[in-house]
């Protein structure tokens, strides 16, 4: 068994431990909080025998092999480096860190300590994700041309939540903008990748919605619109020569619509409990390998979205 220790009380944290648990190969071993109230409250849900109302005290449990960090975006790189200070190894929620150079102090570290390091992308560990790699291989859609990703979480945090303060690591590029990013990295095999974009700033000058396009190998358009303050029908499309693939909620999804000019729509459908599962098993995978970096979502893969989405705060400035 792979034991975790689970960094916050975030509400992520419910559908990460039922991951860990239908994984069938990992055990939640603590949750810990800032407070000790929150942790008791959170462990009792959750069926957690072990809780701290410290960070310290999970680092320095010698029950637990990997810590995963769900904690406000911008204390990542900090609780991170603490973890692996402490030689445990670490599943990081997206996004990684704020800064690309702190992200590459991180892996180095990772790399001194012997320690496990990955950015938690599940986006890129779905069934319904391989199934359009695979059908992008194929040629089944012919070559595709343009891509289209929309999310929209409107009413979900007010403007004294952390989400729409930049300092923190709030903002809509911030907080989703990686589901983009990564998938498309995964699918074509972390190509060359240009950046531009827009957005509307929040009275507390945070981006609460943002448009921005991305160019795959000089040969595809790609266009993303992630909004804190209206409902968009959050899906991903991809256009191809010859049809295109509809995956509705495409960072969770459980299929996807098949579209070919002159045909009838395919409807792929891949069922799960928690959409967090496919990336633990990976993970799993990888530490009984031995291995201290994931072969799907490596350093280069996050170093790489780290320095797009930099790029686009910085030009917002």
């Amino acid at each position: 068994m792979i034991r975790y220790g689970i960094l916050s009380t975030a509400s992520i944290v419910d559908r990460f431990v039922a991951g860990i648990r239908e994984s069938g190969d990992g055990y939640v071993q603590a949750i810990a909080s800032r407070s000790l109230e929150k942790a008791k409250i959170a462990a009792e849900r959750l069926n957690i025998d072990n809780y701290y109302g410290s960070y310290d005290e999970l680092f320095e449990d010698d029950n637990i092999d990997v810590i995963y960090i769900p904690t406000v975006n911008g204390l990542h790189y900090r609780d991170c480096r603490k973890a692996l200070l402490h030689h445990k190894h670490v599943v990081m929620e997206k996004p990684f860190v704020l800064h690309s150079l702190e992200a590459i102090e991180l892996f180095e570290l990772a790399k001194k300590q012997n320690c496990f390091l990955m950015e938690a992308q599940k986006c890129v560990f779905l069934p319904t994700t391989k199934k359009v790699k695979e059908l992008i291989n194929n040629n089944i859609i012919g070559k595709v041309k343009y891509i289209e990703y929309k999310a929209g979480f409107p009413g979900r945090f007010d403007y004294d939540h952390w989400m729409y303060d930049l300092t923190l690591g709030g903002g809509a590029l911030y907080g989703s903008s990686t589901y983009t990013i990564e998938s498309l990295q995964y699918l074509f095999d972390q190509p060359d990748l240009d950046i531009d974009g827009t957005c509307i700033k929040c009275p507390t000058k945070a981006d609460e919605i943002c448009n921005f396009q991305l160019k795959v190998n000089h040969e595809i358009l790609v266009s993303a619109t992630i909004a804190m303050n209206v409902e968009l029908k959050n899906e991903a499309v991809f256009y191809g020569e010859l049809g295109y693939i509809v995956v509705p909620y495409f960072w969770k999804s459980k299929g996807l619509e098949l579209h070919i000019h002159g045909q009838e729509t395919q409807y792929f459908d891949y069922p799960y409990q928690s959409e967090f599962v496919y990336e633990i098993k990976h993970i799993h995978d990888c530490l009984n390998k031995g291995l201290i970096e994931s072969p799907v979502m490596n350093k280069e893969k996050t170093i790489q979205a780290c320095q797009l989405v930099e790029k686009l705060y910085q030009k917002w400035q």
